[in-house]
């Protein structure tokens, strides 16, 4: 399998209205997304084939994408046809579309992968977010996935400098997945805000997250507890994080962000918290990006790196990238100091 025959959330649903075109670029793929007249969502090829303008930059008519060069029209299948001259056909590559979760997602036509559980059971959405990150795949999946940097970078999840080595960490592995436990003695958090999810000094932050690669994303749990294990923390989190490379420098991150809450009523106040946890977790989301801006190379090799007893993932990510999702062999080289785009 290569990077396009998973599954990716690439476009909120709410933002293409019918009749509407966008595109989008997957692993340096471009794609034309469009809603045809009777709402559904259609994905083909961005480029036309006959003169290779955008077919994003068209227009729908009924069922179809029209090309604003010269009118041809080319159907969900990647069918098409020229008005002047009718008896020519032509083709280009067209791609499965699913609307989930308030986003479309898109794969290629050939593969049949598992979609991706979401398990929403006793949690409330407190959003979706999509981001941009500065930087390839593997170097925004490091980002996201350790938790040492925390002691600088975060105000909320994570840990003090000053107690990180006070932090247990655990590794367990499958053929496709990696997840990595952490506990340790929470940040220091804003009063108010400690108050809101029930923290106390001395509680122990849980971040417990399980990373799988088709497609690249990983469910992150975080919970507080009293040293002994026998309080909790009013509010647990739970979040989805999808990654796909727009091209060898740039990185898309989709955030579905849940919440459950010990406190009463249908969703524990959480519908009245929601615009500042919403704002939470978009703030910490940016503290990660602005990391990745400053990046003094973007080379994702981790060859010569001396690493901390924390950074035992990134290898095993990048194992299970390069065979799962990219579908090559662990040993090819790399160009540049990164892995090649394989769409």
């Amino acid at each position: 399998m290569g990077m396009l025959d998973h599954w990716h959330p690439v476009h909120p649903s709410q933002s293409l209205k019918k009749g509407a075109a966008v595109g989008v670029q997957v692993a340096g793929r471009l794609i034309c997304l469009y809603r045809t007249e009777s709402g559904a969502a259609a994905a083909i090829d961005d480029v036309c084939p006959h003169r290779r303008l955008k077919l994003s930059y068209g227009r729908v008519v009924g069922e179809k994408i029209e090309c604003k060069y010269h009118g041809w029209q080319f159907d969900p299948c990647g069918n098409g046809e020229s008005p002047s001259t009718p008896k020519m056909h032509t083709c280009t590559d067209a791609f499965d579309a699913r609307e989930e979760h308030g986003y479309i997602w898109i794969k290629s036509k050939q593969s049949n992968p598992k979609f991706p559980e979401i398990n929403t059971n006793n949690y409330y959405s407190l959003g979706t977010f999509h981001h941009e990150c500065p930087a390839p795949l593997e170097l925004t999946l490091d980002n996201f996935n350790e938790i040492e940097h925390s002691g600088t970078v975060h105000d909320t999840f994570g840990y003090d400098l000053d107690r990180l080595h006070e932090v247990r960490v655990r590794f367990e592995t499958t053929d496709d997945s990696v997840r990595v436990i952490n506990v340790g003695p929470t940040k220091r958090l804003f009063r108010p805000f400690a108050w809101l999810l029930g923290i106390r000094d001395g509680d122990l932050f849980h971040d417990d997250w399980t990373t799988h690669f088709s497609p690249v994303y990983s469910v992150f749990d975080h919970w507080w507890t009293s040293p002994d294990g026998g309080r909790e923390s009013m509010i647990r989190w739970r979040l989805y994080i999808f990654f796909w490379p727009i091209d060898e420098t740039r990185t898309s991150v989709v955030s579905f962000v849940y919440g459950k809450s010990r406190y009463p009523g249908k969703v524990g106040g959480l519908k009245l918290a929601k615009p500042l946890f919403r704002m939470e977790v978009d703030r910490e989301i940016r503290q990660d990006i602005a990391m990745l801006k400053h990046m003094g190379s973007l080379e994702t090799g981790i060859e010569g790196l001396k690493l901390s007893r924390f950074d035992k993932v990134l290898g095993l990510t990048r194992e299970r990238i390069n065979r799962v999702y990219r579908g090559i062999q662990p040993t090819q080289p790399l160009a540049n100091g990164r892995y090649p785009l394989i769409a």
